[in-house]
């Protein structure tokens, strides 16, 4: 079974009809879900690790989270991140044109808050050449996903942060009325 069909299946046998409205709910009805809880679906993503061997440098890896992402259930979405996050070591610079994609497409504060502290901030930890290039494009872009990101990508540093490029992001962004930016910039600093 290819690995797409596989992980679906598992989805739709752990779906829970009667946790899926709330989960939509929550998510302000942005996103259609089977109902899977967060548990179950960390117990698949185990699974699915030890019976595939999926190396993150080859396009099957790719091509796997690029059909889970075009899924319409965000339980997919998750399961993307996820993979992701559990290889993100691996995960070169190479793949942050993809990343910026997929922080763009079906963007929630879930999925962002997923991608941009634990593998773009990670990529940029280990190759901080890239850093300027995205970082400073994402702050001055009006995408709220992209500004949002270059807030909290290092959420994960500690004492390692970029003061002087947080605060950069923050203020490039001081006078921004959307949510998502506000509640990045408060949760940045705390955390710092």
């Amino acid at each position: 079974m290819n690995p797409f069909q596989y992980l679906l299946d598992q989805l739709v046998a752990n779906a829970n009809p009667i946790y899926a409205p709330a989960m939509k709910a929550y998510m302000k009805d942005h996103f259609d879900y089977f109902g899977v809880n967060a548990p179950t679906r960390k117990q698949i993503v185990k699974s699915f690790n030890s019976t595939y061997k999926l190396n993150v440098l080859e396009d099957d890896f790719w091509e796997l989270i690029h059909l889970l992402w075009k899924d319409d259930h965000r339980e997919s979405q998750y399961i993307a991140i996820d993979l992701m996050q559990s290889h993100a070591k691996k995960i070169t610079a190479d793949h942050l044109p993809f990343l910026e994609t997929l922080i763009i497409n079906k963007s929630w504060w879930d999925s962002v808050d997923g991608i941009a502290p634990a593998i773009v901030g990670e990529i940029l930890r280990r190759s901080p050449e890239y850093r300027d290039a995205y970082i400073y494009r994402w702050m001055d872009s009006e995408n709220i996903w992209l500004q949002r990101s270059t807030i909290i990508f290092q959420l994960k540093y500690g004492t390692a942060t970029d003061w002087d490029l947080l605060c950069e992001a923050i203020l490039k962004h001081d006078t921004s009325k959307e949510f998502f930016v506000r509640k990045a910039q408060g949760w940045a600093l705390r955390q710092y």
